[in-house]
């Protein structure tokens, strides 16, 4: 099985560190009320997907930037194995910005780290 990850037709560097949250999106009356019973609906899901790179190369970090600095299109597709190891491809989009900071590698050695927080929605209603 091929385990590549890709932005759209374009292989990623493989990452450090890679996870995902599925979380529900409440409707706004959402909450317990005073019997302690649910009120509200859900809306939808949203997947959040982080990922880390470190010591990437000057064309690795321009492969993701393209995806994520891009203003024509806010989503992009890419493909990953989710938390069941199935491939599946879902339209992503960069909410909050890349950030670089410095890290430690295995080796202990100080590198640039590159992390990412991608987000992915479905339900009911376009949100």
């Amino acid at each position: 099985m091929e385990q590549n990850l890709l932005f759209g037709d374009t292989e990623i560097a493989v990452p450090t560190s890679f996870s995902i949250t599925n979380e529900k999106i409440l409707s706004d009356n959402a909450g317990i009320s005073s019997t302690c019973n649910f009120v509200g609906d859900i809306k939808g899901m949203r997947t959040v997907i982080q990922i880390e790179w470190a010591n990437l190369k000057p064309a690795e970090v321009a492969d993701i930037n393209r995806y994520i600095l891009s203003l024509e299109d806010m989503f992009f597709p890419m493909t990953y194995l989710n938390e069941e190891f199935e491939r599946v491809t879902r339209m992503v989009r960069a909410e909050d910005p890349a950030y670089e900071h410095w890290g430690w590698d295995k080796k202990r050695r100080l590198c640039r780290v590159l992390t990412l927080k991608l987000y992915a929605y479905s339900g009911t209603e376009v949100i």
